[in-house]
Protein backbone atom coordinates (compact mmCIF):
# COMPACT_ATOMS: atom_id res chain seq x y z
CA UNK A 1 0.00 0.00 0.00
CA UNK A 2 1.33 3.29 -0.78
CA UNK A 3 2.49 5.73 1.87
CA UNK A 4 -0.30 8.16 0.56
CA UNK A 5 -3.05 5.85 1.41
CA UNK A 6 -1.91 4.71 4.60
CA UNK A 7 -1.99 8.21 5.80
CA UNK A 8 -5.33 8.67 4.35
CA UNK A 9 -6.49 5.50 6.28
CA UNK A 10 -4.69 6.51 9.44
CA UNK A 11 -6.74 9.90 9.29
CA UNK A 12 -9.98 8.27 8.49
CA UNK A 13 -9.37 5.55 11.33
CA UNK A 14 -8.66 8.83 13.40
CA UNK A 15 -10.90 11.00 12.88
CA UNK A 16 -13.80 7.90 13.01
CA UNK A 17 -12.94 7.32 16.75
CA UNK A 18 -13.21 10.92 17.25
CA UNK A 19 -16.36 11.11 16.19
CA UNK A 20 -17.51 8.33 17.94
CA UNK A 21 -16.13 8.49 21.27
CA UNK A 22 -15.34 12.48 21.85
CA UNK A 23 -17.51 15.41 23.11
CA UNK A 24 -19.01 17.71 20.66
CA UNK A 25 -16.32 20.37 21.87
CA UNK A 26 -13.69 17.85 21.38
CA UNK A 27 -14.65 17.00 18.09
CA UNK A 28 -15.04 20.78 16.73
CA UNK A 29 -11.34 21.14 18.41
CA UNK A 30 -10.08 18.17 15.36
CA UNK A 31 -12.29 19.03 12.96
CA UNK A 32 -11.01 22.79 13.35
CA UNK A 33 -7.73 21.85 13.16
CA UNK A 34 -7.99 19.62 10.45
CA UNK A 35 -9.40 22.64 8.34
CA UNK A 36 -7.82 25.20 9.54
CA UNK A 37 -4.19 23.63 10.77
CA UNK A 38 -4.26 25.74 14.19
CA UNK A 39 -6.01 24.89 17.43
CA UNK A 40 -9.35 27.16 18.35
CA UNK A 41 -8.37 29.60 20.67
CA UNK A 42 -11.06 29.42 23.17
CA UNK A 43 -10.37 32.43 25.57
CA UNK A 44 -9.44 34.66 22.06
CA UNK A 45 -11.00 33.57 18.89
CA UNK A 46 -10.08 35.48 15.70
CA UNK A 47 -11.07 34.03 12.82
CA UNK A 48 -14.84 33.54 12.18
CA UNK A 49 -15.57 29.82 12.00
CA UNK A 50 -13.69 29.85 15.50
CA UNK A 51 -16.06 32.31 16.83
CA UNK A 52 -18.74 30.58 15.36
CA UNK A 53 -17.54 27.74 17.05
CA UNK A 54 -17.21 29.68 20.72
CA UNK A 55 -20.87 31.02 20.13
CA UNK A 56 -21.86 27.54 20.13
CA UNK A 57 -20.18 26.02 23.09
CA UNK A 58 -20.12 29.33 25.19
CA UNK A 59 -23.41 30.93 24.66
CA UNK A 60 -27.39 29.75 24.88
CA UNK A 61 -28.36 28.60 21.51
CA UNK A 62 -31.31 26.90 22.21
CA UNK A 63 -33.25 29.55 19.16
CA UNK A 64 -30.52 28.10 17.32
CA UNK A 65 -32.40 24.60 17.03
CA UNK A 66 -35.79 25.98 16.97
CA UNK A 67 -34.76 28.49 13.80
CA UNK A 68 -32.72 25.73 12.49
CA UNK A 69 -35.82 23.16 12.90
CA UNK A 70 -37.34 23.81 8.75
CA UNK A 71 -40.86 22.77 10.39
CA UNK A 72 -40.99 24.59 13.70
CA UNK A 73 -39.60 27.64 12.18
CA UNK A 74 -42.93 28.23 10.07
CA UNK A 75 -44.67 28.79 13.03
CA UNK A 76 -42.19 31.26 14.09
CA UNK A 77 -42.30 33.32 11.10
CA UNK A 78 -46.08 33.00 11.13
CA UNK A 79 -45.82 34.92 14.57
CA UNK A 80 -43.68 37.67 13.44
CA UNK A 81 -45.94 38.44 11.00
CA UNK A 82 -43.74 36.77 8.01
CA UNK A 83 -46.39 34.41 6.95
CA UNK A 84 -46.20 35.14 3.41
CA UNK A 85 -42.58 34.55 2.99
CA UNK A 86 -43.54 30.73 3.59
CA UNK A 87 -43.62 27.58 1.00
CA UNK A 88 -47.04 26.02 1.05
CA UNK A 89 -46.84 23.10 3.00
CA UNK A 90 -48.80 20.00 2.14
CA UNK A 91 -48.24 17.50 5.01
CA UNK A 92 -45.59 16.46 8.04
CA UNK A 93 -45.05 12.93 8.56
CA UNK A 94 -42.99 11.15 11.28
CA UNK A 95 -42.56 7.66 9.13
CA UNK A 96 -41.85 8.00 5.36
CA UNK A 97 -44.56 5.02 5.34
CA UNK A 98 -47.74 7.21 6.59
CA UNK A 99 -47.25 9.81 3.56
CA UNK A 100 -49.75 9.49 0.86
CA UNK A 101 -48.89 10.08 -2.32
CA UNK A 102 -52.10 10.35 -4.01
CA UNK A 103 -53.09 13.26 -2.03
CA UNK A 104 -50.11 15.16 -2.77
CA UNK A 105 -49.73 17.15 -6.24
CA UNK A 106 -48.32 16.04 -9.38
CA UNK A 107 -45.23 18.07 -8.51
CA UNK A 108 -43.72 18.63 -4.68
CA UNK A 109 -40.85 18.68 -2.34
CA UNK A 110 -39.79 16.25 0.30
CA UNK A 111 -37.03 16.73 2.56
CA UNK A 112 -36.46 16.47 6.68
CA UNK A 113 -36.44 19.32 9.06
CA UNK A 114 -33.40 18.76 10.89
CA UNK A 115 -30.81 18.74 8.73
CA UNK A 116 -29.37 19.29 5.24
CA UNK A 117 -29.13 16.82 1.65
CA UNK A 118 -32.29 14.89 2.56
CA UNK A 119 -34.41 16.65 -0.22
CA UNK A 120 -35.84 15.52 -2.78
CA UNK A 121 -37.41 17.73 -5.74
CA UNK A 122 -39.92 15.78 -7.19
CA UNK A 123 -41.29 17.23 -10.64
CA UNK A 124 -43.51 14.09 -11.50
CA UNK A 125 -44.49 11.59 -8.96
CA UNK A 126 -45.77 9.05 -11.45
CA UNK A 127 -42.01 8.81 -12.63
CA UNK A 128 -40.48 8.15 -9.13
CA UNK A 129 -39.32 5.39 -7.09
CA UNK A 130 -41.73 5.84 -4.01
CA UNK A 131 -40.29 2.62 -2.45
CA UNK A 132 -36.40 4.25 -2.47
CA UNK A 133 -37.48 7.56 -0.98
CA UNK A 134 -39.45 6.07 1.35
CA UNK A 135 -36.22 3.69 2.42
CA UNK A 136 -34.35 7.25 2.33
CA UNK A 137 -36.43 9.06 4.10
CA UNK A 138 -36.57 6.74 6.93
CA UNK A 139 -32.98 6.60 6.45
CA UNK A 140 -32.58 10.02 7.07
CA UNK A 141 -35.33 10.42 9.84
CA UNK A 142 -33.07 8.23 12.57
CA UNK A 143 -29.53 9.60 11.57
CA UNK A 144 -28.52 12.02 14.46
CA UNK A 145 -27.93 14.76 11.92
CA UNK A 146 -24.43 16.90 13.30
CA UNK A 147 -23.39 14.65 15.24
CA UNK A 148 -20.28 14.13 12.79
CA UNK A 149 -20.17 18.08 12.10
CA UNK A 150 -20.00 18.75 15.87
CA UNK A 151 -22.90 20.89 15.70
CA UNK A 152 -25.31 20.11 18.80
CA UNK A 153 -27.97 22.93 18.15
CA UNK A 154 -29.03 20.32 16.04
CA UNK A 155 -29.53 17.35 18.56
CA UNK A 156 -32.89 18.23 20.07
CA UNK A 157 -34.31 18.60 17.05
CA UNK A 158 -37.25 15.96 16.49
CA UNK A 159 -36.74 14.79 13.12
CA UNK A 160 -40.30 14.71 10.67
CA UNK A 161 -40.62 14.45 6.87
CA UNK A 162 -42.03 17.73 5.34
CA UNK A 163 -43.88 18.11 1.90
CA UNK A 164 -43.74 21.83 0.14
CA UNK A 165 -44.73 23.13 -3.04
CA UNK A 166 -42.14 23.16 -5.81
CA UNK A 167 -41.18 26.15 -7.28
CA UNK A 168 -39.89 27.02 -10.43
CA UNK A 169 -38.33 30.01 -12.06
CA UNK A 170 -37.09 31.15 -15.46
CA UNK A 171 -34.24 28.63 -16.30
CA UNK A 172 -32.42 30.83 -18.46
CA UNK A 173 -29.84 32.24 -15.67
CA UNK A 174 -29.97 29.33 -13.85
CA UNK A 175 -30.67 25.42 -14.21
CA UNK A 176 -32.04 25.49 -10.49
CA UNK A 177 -33.49 27.82 -8.12
CA UNK A 178 -31.28 31.02 -7.61
CA UNK A 179 -30.68 30.61 -3.66
CA UNK A 180 -29.68 34.34 -1.97
CA UNK A 181 -28.11 33.48 0.97
CA UNK A 182 -27.30 36.77 2.98
CA UNK A 183 -24.53 36.48 5.68
CA UNK A 184 -25.63 38.45 8.85
CA UNK A 185 -23.94 39.84 11.87
CA UNK A 186 -26.16 41.55 14.74
CA UNK A 187 -29.01 41.80 11.85
CA UNK A 188 -26.92 43.93 9.17
CA UNK A 189 -26.33 41.86 6.07
CA UNK A 190 -22.54 41.83 5.00
CA UNK A 191 -22.96 40.86 1.27
CA UNK A 192 -24.92 38.29 -0.54
CA UNK A 193 -24.01 34.65 -1.85
CA UNK A 194 -25.91 33.69 -4.62
CA UNK A 195 -26.03 29.80 -5.78
CA UNK A 196 -27.52 28.64 -9.08
CA UNK A 197 -26.57 25.96 -11.37
CA UNK A 198 -27.24 24.06 -8.32
CA UNK A 199 -26.83 19.74 -8.61
CA UNK A 200 -28.45 18.21 -5.19
CA UNK A 201 -26.89 15.05 -5.40
CA UNK A 202 -23.11 16.20 -6.32
CA UNK A 203 -23.25 18.91 -3.91
CA UNK A 204 -21.76 21.30 -7.14
CA UNK A 205 -23.04 24.93 -7.80
CA UNK A 206 -21.56 27.97 -9.06
CA UNK A 207 -21.39 31.09 -7.13
CA UNK A 208 -21.15 34.85 -7.06
CA UNK A 209 -20.85 37.66 -4.26
CA UNK A 210 -22.64 40.97 -3.90
CA UNK A 211 -22.27 43.91 -1.46
CA UNK A 212 -25.10 45.57 -0.38
CA UNK A 213 -25.99 47.84 -3.59
CA UNK A 214 -25.71 44.77 -5.66
CA UNK A 215 -22.24 45.26 -6.58
CA UNK A 216 -20.41 41.93 -8.04
CA UNK A 217 -17.34 41.15 -5.56
CA UNK A 218 -16.90 37.96 -6.37
CA UNK A 219 -13.42 38.57 -6.87
CA UNK A 220 -13.16 38.31 -2.81
CA UNK A 221 -13.97 34.22 -3.08
CA UNK A 222 -11.06 34.06 -4.82
CA UNK A 223 -10.38 30.31 -5.47
CA UNK A 224 -13.80 29.29 -3.67
CA UNK A 225 -15.52 30.80 -6.93
CA UNK A 226 -16.29 27.25 -8.40
CA UNK A 227 -16.36 28.53 -11.78
CA UNK A 228 -14.99 31.52 -14.00
CA UNK A 229 -16.86 34.50 -13.11
CA UNK A 230 -16.95 36.49 -16.21
CA UNK A 231 -19.79 33.62 -17.56
CA UNK A 232 -23.08 35.14 -15.99
CA UNK A 233 -24.32 37.98 -13.63
CA UNK A 234 -26.81 37.23 -11.92
CA UNK A 235 -29.45 40.42 -11.19
CA UNK A 236 -30.32 42.20 -8.51
CA UNK A 237 -33.54 40.39 -7.17
CA UNK A 238 -36.94 42.69 -7.45
CA UNK A 239 -36.84 41.38 -3.44
CA UNK A 240 -33.10 42.62 -2.22
CA UNK A 241 -34.45 45.36 -0.17
CA UNK A 242 -37.39 43.10 1.78
CA UNK A 243 -34.24 40.41 2.01
CA UNK A 244 -32.41 43.02 4.16
CA UNK A 245 -35.55 44.58 5.78
CA UNK A 246 -36.41 40.79 7.19
CA UNK A 247 -32.44 40.38 8.21
CA UNK A 248 -32.36 43.38 10.47
CA UNK A 249 -36.00 42.93 11.84
CA UNK A 250 -35.70 38.93 12.65
CA UNK A 251 -31.59 38.65 12.88
CA UNK A 252 -30.47 41.44 15.06
CA UNK A 253 -30.00 39.08 17.79
CA UNK A 254 -27.53 37.18 17.05
CA UNK A 255 -24.13 37.80 16.33
CA UNK A 256 -23.83 36.08 13.04
CA UNK A 257 -26.85 33.77 11.14
CA UNK A 258 -27.21 33.25 7.32
CA UNK A 259 -30.23 34.14 5.80
CA UNK A 260 -31.57 32.24 2.80
CA UNK A 261 -34.04 33.42 0.44
CA UNK A 262 -35.73 32.32 -3.14
CA UNK A 263 -37.34 34.54 -5.42
CA UNK A 264 -40.07 33.73 -8.36
CA UNK A 265 -42.47 35.69 -10.07
CA UNK A 266 -41.56 38.82 -8.05
CA UNK A 267 -42.64 36.97 -4.86
CA UNK A 268 -40.10 36.32 -1.65
CA UNK A 269 -39.83 33.02 -0.25
CA UNK A 270 -38.29 32.76 2.71
CA UNK A 271 -35.41 29.46 2.70
CA UNK A 272 -34.08 28.73 5.90
CA UNK A 273 -31.81 29.81 9.04
CA UNK A 274 -28.14 29.29 9.54
CA UNK A 275 -26.25 29.28 12.34
CA UNK A 276 -22.79 26.93 11.58
CA UNK A 277 -22.39 27.63 7.61
CA UNK A 278 -20.81 24.48 5.99
CA UNK A 279 -20.41 22.72 9.42
CA UNK A 280 -17.56 26.02 10.45
CA UNK A 281 -15.21 24.66 7.62
CA UNK A 282 -15.01 27.90 5.72
CA UNK A 283 -16.55 26.90 2.53
CA UNK A 284 -17.59 28.14 -0.20
CA UNK A 285 -16.88 31.71 1.21
CA UNK A 286 -12.98 31.04 1.61
CA UNK A 287 -10.64 33.34 3.90
CA UNK A 288 -11.07 36.87 2.76
CA UNK A 289 -15.11 37.18 2.90
CA UNK A 290 -14.53 34.75 6.75
CA UNK A 291 -12.20 38.07 7.53
CA UNK A 292 -14.97 40.58 6.37
CA UNK A 293 -17.78 38.75 8.93
CA UNK A 294 -14.96 38.03 11.77
CA UNK A 295 -14.39 41.44 12.49
CA UNK A 296 -17.74 42.52 12.41
CA UNK A 297 -18.64 39.99 15.20
CA UNK A 298 -17.37 40.83 18.93
CA UNK A 299 -18.29 38.31 21.48
CA UNK A 300 -15.19 39.11 24.39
Amino acid sequence: MKKRNIKSLIKSIKRSYITKFCTPKKLAEFLYYNNFGRKIDWKCPTEFNEKIRWLQFSTDTSKWTLLADKYLVRKYLEDKGYGDMLVKLYGVWENAENIDFDKLPKSFVLKTNHGCGSVYVIKDKTKIDLNTIKNELNKSLSEKYGINTAEPHYFPIKPVIIAEEILFQDGNLSSSMIDYKLYCTYGEPQFCAVMFNRDIECHKYDIRLYDNNWQNISHLLGKYSHTNLGLTEIPRPKNFEKMKNFCRDLCKEFPFVRMDFYETDGKLYFGEFTFTPAACTGAPLGPVPCKILSDKIHIM
